[in-house]
Formats: structure tokens, C-alpha cells, sequence
């Protein structure tokens, strides 16, 4: 299971997948092999990557609440977070 806390409206939200799905993945890769620079992504590039978290959590929240409800630093982490292999640790997290 996959799981992702926000804070919207002022208050922490958790959203849960039971697994990323295999079209989620090829969308990823696809974000991947067109982006220019994977180390400087332009603008549009994270809004990419962001909306596929956004479709990966059945659209539970919006791309304006994901941006809003997450501390800039943790922006990519989260999104790498998605696509890593289960290993115990379940959750991204915008508050660490």
C-alpha cells in the first residue's frame, strides 16, 4: 500500500493506494523519456510528474492541493517515493 499525507485546508489528509498500477508506471516512464534534463525539470515537466501522482491516487485531491499541501523540498522525493519498491516504509510525507 502506498500512502501520502497533505495538509489541506489547514488540516493533515492521508490518501491510500493498495499498489501503483502498472499503467501508472508506463506513464512515469514516458514523463521520463521525454523530460529534457531529468536533474532540471522545466515547470511543465513537475506538473507532469504531479499530475501522475494525482491520477496514481485516483484523482483523491487536485494537482493546486498537492502543490499546496507539501513543502517544496519534499516535491520530487514524493513523487520518487511513488515509484520505489515496498520496503517497509509506505508513506510519503510532507511534513518530514
Amino acid at each position: 500500500m502506498k500512502s501520502l499525507t497533505l495538509l489541506i485546508d489547514g488540516q493533515e489528509k492521508k490518501f491510500n493506494i493498495p499498489f501503483v498500477s502498472g499503467m501508472v508506471w508506463r506513464k512515469w516512464i514516458e514523463l521520463q523519456e521525454q523530460a529534457e534534463n531529468i536533474q532540471q525539470l522545466s515547470s511543465q515537466e513537475i506538473d507532469g510528474f504531479v499530475n501522475l501522482v494525482v491520477y496514481a491516487f485516483k484523482n483523491q485531491f487536485t494537482l493546486e492541493e498537492f502543490y499546496e499541501g507539501i513543502p517544496f523540498e519534499k516535491v520530487m522525493s514524493t513523487i520518487d517515493f511513488l515509484f520505489l519498491p515496498e520496503t517497509g516504509g509506505t508513506e510519503g510525507n510532507g511534513k518530514k
